[in-house]
């Protein structure tokens, strides 16, 4: 297997955790999989730097959000504990008994720390309709 192939294993992975963590809404699980220091940037205007801030982020958020569907990422590889994965996902909101699809586009970047892949880099944004 080349490595390209190890890193969309490792980003699939990741990204996998996160939307089981996110649907659970377990914080814990959730921020477990950043790195100790991060750059964040989710669907609001705030920018933290730490998992506590993370976990503020997620706090914050409403519970309506209730799920997260990640398409297969573009990787780049950033050096041998590095990788950047960039692509879509789809968030759903429920709120009065409907669900509501909202379109992103998500970019994490990938650092191994101690043989784990965590996450050092989150942007969210709106995906556009055209």
């Amino acid at each position: 297997m080349d490595d390209r192939a190890v890193d969309t294993e490792a980003a699939v992975a990741v990204q996998r955790a996160w939307a089981e963590a996110f649907a659970a809404r377990d914080l814990d699980r959730l921020i477990s999989l950043y790195a100790d220091q991060t750059a964040f940037y989710g669907s609001t205007a705030a920018f933290y730097t730490t998992r506590e801030g993370v976990r503020t982020y997620f706090e914050l958020l409403p519970e309506r959000f209730t799920a997260a569907e990640y398409q297969i990422p573009h990787i780049v590889p950033l050096g041998d504990d590095a990788v950047a994965a960039t692509g879509e996902v789809t968030f759903y909101s429920t709120e009065g008994g409907k669900t509501a699809a909202i379109p992103y586009r998500m970019t994490h970047v990938l650092v191994r720390r101690d043989g784990l892949w965590k996450i050092a880099t989150h942007h969210a944004s709106p995906r556009p309709t055209e």
